[in-house]
């Protein structure tokens, strides 16, 4: 379980176009940007933490200044690093919780924040629960259309909010409804559209299996 800060605390951020990063997910990052090179060695050398998150339509004037972001965004906290010989980084991270921005306290040499931790709300246990098992087997009737797709044992062991937050970064959804959904404060709603959306996909799928081209000549 993450650990993190009651109240407010400071955290660098790194704004990211086209990207919502979710906790309890994982992700490679290349990090090439000189600010963004002494971000990582700097939080390398203390919690390894910032926050990733997205910047607001319109960055691309102002990219290399401090263009507005999202005020929601998710603490990461960096498992790997490679430094590679001229400086830049490969890291993956892990999403620890979301936090949300209270007021930007620098912008040099990267942006750094005041922020609060927001944990995950969730009404009610058995709901939770249920919840989850609904979606672990939509989830597994969505892989059964993919080709050459294996098993993902992983359905079966994590927890809600892992699970929901690990189909939404699979998904493809667009990048505002990513961000709206990770902007939820009611876990089960989240997880009640992730599992809407993929029963809708699902269904899509079926419908048009019969008409899908396989390797059996006859059928092209």
């Amino acid at each position: 379980m993450s650990v993190y800060p009651e109240g407010e605390f400071l955290l660098p951020l790194f704004p990211l176009p086209d990207l919502v990063f979710f906790p309890n997910t994982r992700m490679p990052l290349h990090i090439f940007e000189p600010r963004y090179r002494q971000m990582v060695a700097d939080v390398l050398r203390a919690e390894a933490r910032f926050g990733l998150v997205l910047l607001q339509p319109g960055w691309q004037g102002d990219y290399y200044g401090a263009p507005p972001v999202y005020p929601c965004g998710t603490m990461s906290t960096i498992e790997q690093a490679v430094t590679m010989d001229d400086g830049r980084f490969n890291i993956l991270i892990r999403g620890e919780v979301r936090i949300r921005i209270v007021s930007e306290v620098t912008a040099e040499p990267y942006r750094t924040a005041r922020v609060v931790a927001q944990p995950e709300l969730v009404r009610d246990a058995k709901e939770a629960w249920a919840q989850r098992e609904w979606l672990a087997d939509l989830a597994k009737q969505y892989l059964k259309f993919l080709p050459n797709q294996l098993p993902v044992p992983e359905i079966e062991t994590v927890g809600l909010e892992a699970l929901t937050n690990a189909l939404i970064m699979s998904l493809n959804f667009a990048t505002e409804e990513k961000q709206k959904l990770l902007e939820k404060d009611d876990l089960l709603a989240r997880a009640e559209q992730v599992g809407n959306e993929l029963s809708s996909r699902i269904e899509t799928l079926r419908f048009l299996r019969p008409y899908r081209r396989d390797n059996d000549p006859s059928r092209n």
